[in-house]
């Protein structure tokens, strides 16, 4: 396969899966923020600030997405590893794709994310004392995603350089 393959698939699913995973955890947390926010307009604030947690998954995958096109020269214009027959190339273009891939698939956190901040914005419509710990709640899924973009960092980082 051409390296520019390795490195679009790379960028795609770094973005693409950690942005459609935001997306569902956002709008899983959303359902509930409207129908606690539609009990009492207070919750608002609260409300918010839990259901945008499952945003910074899809951050991830784009800054990802940007490195990739970055290292590779897609990004400025001159591709790097045009050779297909560069076994170089193919190594490289292959690392960007793993990094890709890692950030995609850690992003995959955002949907439990979005469902334990969805029963966060329960619990806080009910006892605004449990802010705090909904939040620090629905962060530990985000976990796995941090894990995922520090892995990817490191494989562009050692693996293809800048």
């Amino acid at each position: 396969m051409d390296p520019i393959v390795y490195v679009s698939l790379g960028a795609a699913l770094a973005a693409g899966i950690a942005g459609a995973a935001s997306a569902f955890g956002v709008g899983i947390a959303g359902a509930a923020a409207a129908g606690v926010v539609a009990e009492d307009e207070k919750n608002f604030k609260n409300a918010l600030i839990l259901e945008g947690l499952p945003m910074t998954q899809s951050i991830y995958g784009l800054i990802t997405l940007f490195l990739i096109l970055m290292v590779s020269g897609i990004l400025g214009g001159g591709f790097k590893f045009t050779d297909p027959n560069n076994v170089d190339n193919i190594v490289k273009s292959a690392i960007l794709l793993g990094a890709g891939l890692t950030v995609g698939l850690t992003g995959l956190s955002a949907i439990p994310q979005g469902i334990i901040a969805s029963a966060s914005i329960g619990a806080v419509a009910k006892n605004p004392k449990t802010f705090t710990q909904g939040i620090i709640f629905s962060a530990m899924a985000e976990t796995m995603a941090i894990f995922g973009l520090v892995g990817a960092l490191i494989m562009i980082v050692t693996g293809v350089g800048f």
